[in-house]
């Protein structure tokens, strides 16, 4: 893949993000259908993937939710928008790991620091607000993402592994 493809693609996905958390419902319209394009534009054989990254994604912030951890902001449970960013990340990122080449144990100190980091950012934004002590909320989100991104990343490691 072309270096200005990859950025314009992980700029482009940067960019997507900030509009969804900050527009959240409304550009629902526009947040839905471009993630059911990303998803119609991810490769056949890993669709079905993108969809289960998707849906574990979803179970685990309606976990927090359930748990008291953090809430969405004017919702109760994970709101649409935040189901169509997470359909849009599952495509992008089994996309880039597609792309690069890492090894599986170093998704572990990445998704601890990235996805918290994103929830960060996502409330600075007035996406959610914590409704347990920050510390808890914190390390919480570290070791779900911990075990989450190395997780959905395994099938798309392990055909990456076969190729080479």
């Amino acid at each position: 893949m072309k270096s200005w493809r990859f950025w314009l693609l992980t700029l482009g996905f940067d960019a997507w993000w900030t509009l969804a958390v900050w527009g959240r419902d409304r550009f629902i319209v526009f947040l839905l259908i471009s993630s059911f394009l990303m998803l119609a534009f991810t490769p056949s054989p890993r669709r079905l993937w993108v969809a289960v990254a998707c849906t574990l994604g979803i179970m685990l912030d309606s976990l927090w939710c359930i748990f008291g951890l953090f809430e969405f902001t004017g919702s109760q449970a994970v709101p649409p928008w935040m189901m169509a960013l997470w359909l849009g990340f599952s495509a992008w990122w089994l996309w880039l790991l597609g792309v690069i080449r890492i090894a599986w144990y170093w998704l572990i100190p990445l998704g601890a620091v990235s996805g918290p980091l994103a929830y960060f950012f996502g409330m600075q934004l007035g996406a959610m607000q914590l409704l347990a002590a920050p510390v808890y909320v914190w390390l919480a989100l570290a070791a779900g993402w911990a075990v989450f991104l190395p997780l959905v990343s395994l099938p798309v490691l392990l055909r990456n592994a076969r190729r080479t």
